[in-house]
């Protein structure tokens, strides 16, 4: 039972865009309505979430949900390290 079909295109799959979206998500509203410099902390939180996001697309053998959380967090350590930057470099 794989729970995605061959045909499907990945932006239809509310899974997908779930774990696509969510530690990017976290980011911009820490950014947004505490301040960019200290939205460095969503980095660890996103990570978090993003890994049991991974765990919940393995156990229900959605290998798609899996590879587009990845590349959320992927997307958030990016965005948290601008951060990072912006807070304690610049």
């Amino acid at each position: 039972m794989n729970g995605v079909s061959g045909n499907e295109v990945w932006w239809k799959d509310s899974m997908v865009i779930l774990g696509l979206s969510l530690p990017m998500s976290l980011w911009l509203f820490m950014s947004i309505f505490l301040s960019l410099k200290v939205a460095w902390i969503s980095l660890p939180c996103g990570a978090l979430i993003g890994f049991f996001l991974w765990l919940i697309a393995l156990g229900y053998e959605n290998p798609r949900m899996a590879k587009a959380t990845l590349i959320g967090v992927a997307i958030n350590i990016i965005l948290a390290l601008i951060s990072v930057y912006l807070a304690f470099l610049a």
